[in-house]
C-alpha cells in the first residue's frame, strides 16, 4: 500500500491567445519550477503541445528543448496534456486522424512524459469551439451510427497504443463527462475495453464527475488498474452553483472550479483509500495550483502539508 504519493503539479510552457500557441519565457517557466521545488516537489505536468491550433513556434523542437530544460532542473513528467482527434468524419481518411495522434506521442516522447492525455471523441480538425466539434460528432454518429463510431475511436487509439507502447508512452483517456462524447461512465470504459491495449488506459479527473454528480470513488473502482495517471482538483459539486455576485477566492469561473482539494466538497479521504486499494499508481498529478495564497510558493507548500495530512488521515 501507497503510504505516500509522488505529487506532481502543472508547470505552464505555453499560452494560447485563440489565435496562436506560443512558448512562454524560460525565467516564468523556471520561477514556477522553483516554487514547487521549495516544496519539495520535481515531479510536473505539462500541456498544450499538439498540432490543432497555430503555433508560433516548432513543435517537434520546442518540446524536445523544454524537455531538456525540466531534465536540466531535475525534474519527471508525469503527463502531457494534450489536444487529440479520435476519428476523422465524411470522406476524411482515418489515417489522418491516427498520424496526428502520433505527432502528439512524439511531444510527449520529447517532453519525457510517461502518459499523453486526451479526450476520447474529439474529430479530426479545426473547431473554435466545444459546441462546434460535438455538433460534427453528432453528425457524424448520425451518419453511421453510435455503435459504428465507438468502434472507429477504438480502432484508431488502438493502433496509437502499438506506436505508442514503442515510445515508451501511455496513453491516458480522460473522464469530462460534463461537456464532451465517450467521455461518461458510460462510454469511457467502453471504449477502453474495445482498445484493449495494455498501453491504453484512464486518465481519472475527479472534478469533472464531482461537478457532474458522479462519484471520483466510483470512476477509481471502474478504472482499477487501468488508471495510469490522474487530474486531481476539487469543486462545490453539481448542486452547489455559483451565486450572483459571488467574489471569493474559491471560485470565479463556475462549477467545474479546478480548486485545490480541500476549498470543495469531494471527500478526499474516501478517493485517496480508494487509490490505495483499487490502482497502482505512485504518483498523482493534480489539475491545480496551490492554496490561493499571495506567495505562491508559500500556497504549495500549504497545499501540500494538508494532502499529506489528508494521506496519514486515511490509513
Amino acid at each position: 500500500m501507497v503510504k505516500n504519493f509522488n505529487l506532481s503539479y502543472p508547470v505552464q510552457t505555453v499560452s494560447f491567445d485563440g489565435v496562436e500557441v506560443t512558448a512562454l519565457s524560460d525565467d516564468d517557466i523556471i520561477r514556477k519550477m522553483g516554487y514547487l521545488q521549495d516544496a519539495g516537489i520535481s515531479l510536473a505536468m505539462l500541456f498544450g503541445y499538439h498540432l490543432e491550433e497555430k503555433s508560433a513556434f516548432d513543435m517537434d523542437l520546442e518540446s524536445k528543448r523544454i524537455g531538456e530544460l525540466f531534465r536540466k532542473n531535475g525534474f519527471r513528467i508525469t503527463q502531457h496534456h494534450s489536444v487529440v482527434p479520435s476519428f476523422s468524419a465524411g470522406d476524411t481518411p482515418q489515417s489522418k486522424t491516427i498520424d496526428r495522434i502520433k505527432r502528439c506521442i512524439d511531444f510527449t516522447a520529447n517532453l519525457g512524459a510517461e502518459n499523453i492525455v486526451f479526450h476520447a471523441g474529439r474529430v479530426f480538425g479545426h473547431y473554435s469551439t466545444g459546441e462546434e466539434y460535438n455538433q460534427e460528432f453528432l453528425k457524424e454518429a448520425g451518419r453511421i451510427g453510435i455503435r459504428n463510431l465507438l468502434e472507429l475511436c477504438a480502432e484508431n487509439i488502438r493502433a496509437a497504443g502499438d506506436y505508442a507502447a514503442g515510445c515508451n508512452v501511455k496513453i491516458a483517456l480522460e473522464n469530462v463527462e460534463r461537456s464532451e462524447p465517450f467521455c461518461d461512465p458510460v462510454y469511457l470504459p467502453e471504449l477502453i475495453a474495445l482498445v484493449d491495449h495494455p498501453a491504453v488506459g484512464f486518465c481519472l479527473d475527479s472534478g469533472h464527475a464531482h461537478c457532474a454528480g458522479n462519484d471520483p470513488v466510483q470512476w477509481i473502482k471502474t478504472m482499477n488498474r487501468k488508471v495510469f495517471t490522474t487530474h486531481l482538483h476539487d469543486n462545490r459539486g453539481a448542486d452547489e452553483r455559483i451565486k450572483p455576485g459571488d467574489t471569493s477566492l474559491l471560485s470565479t469561473s463556475g462549477i467545474d472550479e479546478h480548486l485545490t482539494p480541500g476549498l470543495g466538497t469531494i471527500d478526499w479521504r474516501k478517493v485517496i483509500k480508494a487509490l490505495r486499494e483499487y490502482t497502482a499508481l505512485q504518483d498523482l498529478t493534480f489539475e491545480t495550483n496551490g492554496w490561493p495564497l499571495a506567495d505562491p510558493a508559500e500556497g504549495f507548500k500549504m497545499a501540500i502539508k494538508f494532502w499529506r495530512l489528508l494521506e496519514e488521515k486515511s490509513l
